[in-house]
């Protein structure tokens, strides 16, 4: 009877073991799928949005392959020449969207400047076709978003005629920019103006954040510089540069 007795507690100490190794692995396999996880979300964070623009790096550099995708999109316009001033982005689609900035100047004389963004689709045999050019709204409204200047509005904001400034006024520009927490500001062009008690300049600028895996994205900053010539930001606004392009023109 003792023996039968001493069998039965083993079988039983044997059963809650197993028993409570089964419970364990599922709380084993959570913890071995946690870095697994934060990987895949790491990889995902670095990649680009699918079907979304993706901000060129170099700040816009215009290399003879991109001048070359916009003179084939823009040679048979004609009435208002447009200078390409910096390389915005691309979309990815079949083939492949692109987003210049331009000055752009009437064929008419003393017609004053404007500043667009000009969208060319290259199909993948290289051909190119213009999708859209839109003037870049520069005028901050009370609700956030962006309008045309008004020509000849007195006080009012106005296209640049040049878009580059001193070495010493990009600095104070830079230096304007950079006393912000949270992001990094590279200026692109300064594309508006409107002359106060002072000067307020618009700039396109790109903005990192300072956060890793941070996607770049471009803004329209504004800087106020007074009579003793010194300078703040006023206001950041974030640009979409997709928003003004128009599919299939």
């Amino acid at each position: 009877m003792k023996k039968i007795l001493i069998v039965l507690m083993a079988a039983l100490l044997m059963l809650t073991a197993v028993a409570c190794k089964a419970n364990e692995a599922p709380k084993e396999a959570v913890k071995n799928e946690e870095p697994q996880e934060a990987a895949k979300e790491e990889t995902v964070a670095n990649e680009p949005l699918a079907g979304g623009w993706t901000p060129a790096e170099n700040f816009g550099e215009l290399t003879e392959e991109r001048l070359a995708v916009f003179r084939k999109g823009m040679e048979t316009l004609l009435g208002v020449d447009y200078v390409p001033l910096a390389y915005l982005g691309s979309q990815v689609v079949a083939g492949t969207n692109h987003v210049f900035l331009v000055k752009g100047t009437l064929v008419v004389p003393a017609r004053p400047v404007s500043y667009a963004l000009a969208y060319l689709y290259e199909d993948l045999q290289g051909n190119v076709k213009l999708l859209n050019i839109a003037d870049l709204p520069i005028v901050p409204q009370a609700d956030g978003t962006l309008a045309l200047p008004e020509e000849g509005l007195m006080g009012g904001w106005a296209y640049v005629e040049d878009p580059a400034f001193t070495d010493e006024e990009e600095a104070k520009l830079e230096a304007a920019l950079q006393n912000q927490v949270g992001a990094s500001y590279a200026i692109v062009a300064c594309v508006a103006e409107q002359v106060v008690a002072g000067l307020n300049r618009c700039l396109l600028v790109q903005v990192t954040p300072v956060v890793p895996n941070a996607r770049p994205h471009y803004a329209l900053a504004y800087v106020y510089t007074d009579l003793q010539g010194n300078s703040s930001l006023t206001q950041v606004i974030d640009l979409d540069i997709g928003a003004l392009c128009t599919y299939g023109a």
